[in-house]
């Protein structure tokens, strides 16, 4: 039993979980991040005190960071949803806590939720792949999170894939998030559309992602073609880290995830034609079982996979 905590930009989600997997007891207050770091912080001990009252005097702290952690897994390096930099996460909850505290990135949390319960169950190395506003990404290996060096591995979206007809937040041109995620989605067929398209899509002013993934599924060209490049995209991005690494199994999460089948046939069958030995190292490729428990679930059995 654990405590696992997902830190969103609105929300942070606490709860109590069981070995199995099941939320037990579930707490959820909103981020304060205008009012700075002291009061979010002020927040989560008040969170994680609250729930201590239902697990044992043992538990472990794990909490999910939507941004990048020092090696040692102590410092938020960077979480530009909140505005930290450098701040000693770790070490401040422990004080006031008197519990051990672990941090990880939250598309790592769901990776590790998808390991001990979902997906990924009995596979001693996979690969998570979150799509959503950006791309997230986590790594297992023989049963153990791949952190790197200095604390930065996974960020899968970051990949430089081909050059790209706008930035990534990063500030870097040709990231896979732009190729493949729900804003790189839209975004592409807001173009297309304002270089002289025809699609269904012009009647919706502010299409989203699963606009366009109904208007692919009803034959809309613009919105098919959309779909198909997110897809191509990714699945050169898995063949380049099945390539590099060689998991078992990849597991696609996020809202995107939604789409399905028709996303995931799509997929596989563009790792299958970029792969360097598709006959004999092709992985499996699923969808993700956990939705808006992943973080929290994750976050909790951190423990397990460190």
């Amino acid at each position: 039993m654990g405590i696992g905590i997902d830190i969103g930009g609105t929300a942070i989600k606490g709860g109590i979980v069981d070995h199995n997997g099941v939320i037990l007891e579930e707490r959820m207050v909103n981020t304060q991040n205008q009012m700075g770091y002291a009061q979010v912080l002020s927040d989560l001990v008040l969170l994680i005190k609250e729930l201590h009252h239902f697990s044992p005097e043992e538990t472990t702290v794990g909490i999910g960071i939507p941004g990048i952690l020092s090696a040692d897994g102590a410092t938020v390096v960077s979480c530009p949803n909140l505005n930290w930099k450098n701040r000693p996460l770790k070490k401040d909850l422990e004080k006031e806590l008197s519990l051990e505290v672990l941090l990880v990135n939250d598309a790592t949390a769901a990776c590790i939720a998808e390991a001990a319960f979902g997906s990924t169950r009995g596979r001693s190395s996979s690969v998570m792949l979150t799509l959503g506003t950006g791309v997230g990404g986590g790594v297992i290996i023989n049963d153990r999170v791949i952190s790197g060096a200095h604390g930065v591995a996974s960020e899968v979206g970051h990949m430089i894939m081909a050059e790209n007809f706008y930035n990534c937040n990063c500030g870097k041109n040709g990231c896979l998030e732009t190729f493949a995620s729900a804003t790189a989605l839209i975004r592409y067929c807001h173009k297309r559309l304002a270089e002289g398209v025809e699609s269904d899509l012009k009647t919706s002013e502010n299409f989203d992602a699963r606009r366009i993934f109904e208007a692919a599924k009803a034959g809309d060209s613009l919105a098919l073609a959309a779909v198909n490049r997110l897809a191509r995209y990714l699945g050169w991005a898995i063949a380049n880290i099945s390539d590099l690494i060689d998991p078992e199994i990849f597991t696609i999460g996020g809202g995107l995830s939604g789409a399905g089948e028709f996303l995931l046939e799509r997929i596989k069958a563009e790792t299958k034609s970029r792969l360097t030995y598709p006959a004999s190292a092709m992985p499996e490729i699923v969808l993700a079982s956990f939705r808006n428990d992943a973080g929290v679930v994750g976050a909790a059995n951190l423990s397990r996979f460190i």
